[in-house]
């Protein structure tokens, strides 16, 4: 099933499913009928029935194949029209092989011709069952058609072909019940499916309407914020004879709130468009790019010495650009949260587990506490304060959603005092 379930009904999901399940079905019949000819004096005994069973098995499973691989054409033009030619063919292979069977019951008794016909004639009923019991009553039907003109036929012989007329009676209700059952599980699931769909496109719609509204609201704000924050630095320069020094320190902390909200304003943007943004995936050089955003860093702060332990040749596939977004979140907080250690640490490597390449980026700062790991990615949620450590609290929320862009997994261990590492893995 795909994206398009709720395109088509749960009838047009079940018959195309249906030919889906049916396109080898009539080779089976052809080459088992093979096989029984082939190997067994059949043909030679009864050359015109012979002929014309495999003709009719050849027709049939010819023009339902032919039905099958159009079905799209087909089912669009007369849903019922198809459905009906499709069960038509399919009774008309089963009746014709279960007359066959029993034919070689009548006939061959116990020996090696009628063994072999009934064998083939319990595979095609079994793998019936998974194909057609999507449809209960074509399935019984067929089986029906398939199971009990040979139990008729060895009933009607010797005390030996009677036992085996029980024993393929015993199999037959068995194959009743257990398409029964698959029958409700299928459709059980079908409609569970659909309802999934559903669920899952009303979640999609809600989630852009929010972050279309959060864009929105985000981008509307940005003008008015730059008004205040520029109208309060011409107050304060302006008026930087006439205020006292608690007046300055007053438009001081309009003006630096105002910078911090902006600043909000700006990551609910980003976050909003690596939510909103194609994917582009390439092979990507995380090693090069981690190495750029340290002498970034070290440029923009020349003062701090800070050790950069950099794997080299780390490569993934995915969009460098979103990327290189994760990289300059992590590698940023690792330099913001280690700005106290006077021999601070950053390391970033990969390993593997089993088939999964994980990546890691590691600290020696302040660390975190492990009870409180699950606010780390949430928006706007900090575990130490703004002035402590001044920020945003979106980073880490940006790095999470281009992680999951990806259909990758992170998360994060670490101690009070002890340092951080955040593992990523990408699909």
């Amino acid at each position: 099933m795909n994206g398009a379930l709720h395109h088509k009904s749960l009838q047009h999901l079940a018959d195309e499913d249906l030919a889906r399940r049916s396109q080898a079905s009539g080779l089976v019949y052809l080459v088992l009928y093979a096989i029984i000819i082939g190997f067994t004096r059949y043909a030679n005994d009864h050359r015109t029935i012979a002929v014309l069973a495999g003709l009719t098995i050849l027709a049939a499973a010819t023009l339902r194949t032919s039905m099958i691989l159009k079905f799209n054409t087909l089912y669009r033009l007369n849903p019922g029209a198809w459905l009906a030619g499709f069960t038509a063919l399919t009774l008309l292979l089963a009746g014709v092989w279960g007359a066959f069977c029993a034919h070689t019951v009548h006939d061959y008794g116990l020996e090696l011709t009628a063994m072999l016909t009934l064998l083939t004639t319990a595979g095609i009923s079994a793998g019936a069952v998974t194909t057609l019991s999507i449809h209960r009553d074509l399935i019984m039907a067929c089986l029906a058609l398939l199971l009990l003109p040979p139990i008729v036929a060895a009933f009607l012989q010797t005390t030996e072909t009677f036992a085996i007329s029980l024993l393929f009676l015993t199999y037959c209700l068995f194959m009743f019940v257990v398409a029964k059952r698959i029958n409700k599980e299928y459709w059980d699931a079908l409609h569970n499916t659909v309802l999934l769909d559903q669920r899952a496109r009303e979640l999609e719609a809600s989630n852009q309407e929010l972050e279309s509204y959060s864009y929105s609201i985000a981008h509307d704000l940005r003008t008015p914020l730059r008004s205040i924050i520029g109208f309060s630095q011409l107050l304060l320069e302006d008026g930087r004879d006439k205020f006292n020094e608690s007046e300055k320190n007053d438009l001081k902390r309009v003006i630096g709130a105002g910078k911090h909200m902006a600043q909000l304003i700006d990551d609910i943007l980003e976050l909003s468009r690596i939510t909103r943004a194609d994917i582009a995936n390439r092979n990507t050089d995380l090693s090069e790019i981690a190495l750029a955003l340290a002498h970034q860093l070290r440029d923009e702060d020349p003062g701090r010495t800070v050790t950069f332990n950099i794997q080299p040749g780390l490569r993934a596939v995915g969009d460098s650009s979103l990327l290189n977004i994760a990289l300059q979140n992590l590698i940023s907080n690792a330099w913001k949260f280690t700005a106290k250690k006077d021999n601070a640490e950053i390391v970033f490597n990969s390993k593997k587990e089993g088939n999964e390449t994980v990546y890691c980026l590691c600290d020696n700062g302040v660390g975190f506490d492990m009870a409180y790991s699950d606010k780390l990615f949430r928006p706007f949620s900090r575990l130490h304060s703004q002035v402590e450590f001044p920020g945003s609290g979106v980073g880490l929320a940006t790095v999470q959603r281009v992680i999951f862009r990806h259909g990758g997994r992170i998360w994060a261990k670490g101690a009070p005092g002890k340092g951080a590492c955040f593992y990523f893995s990408l699909r």
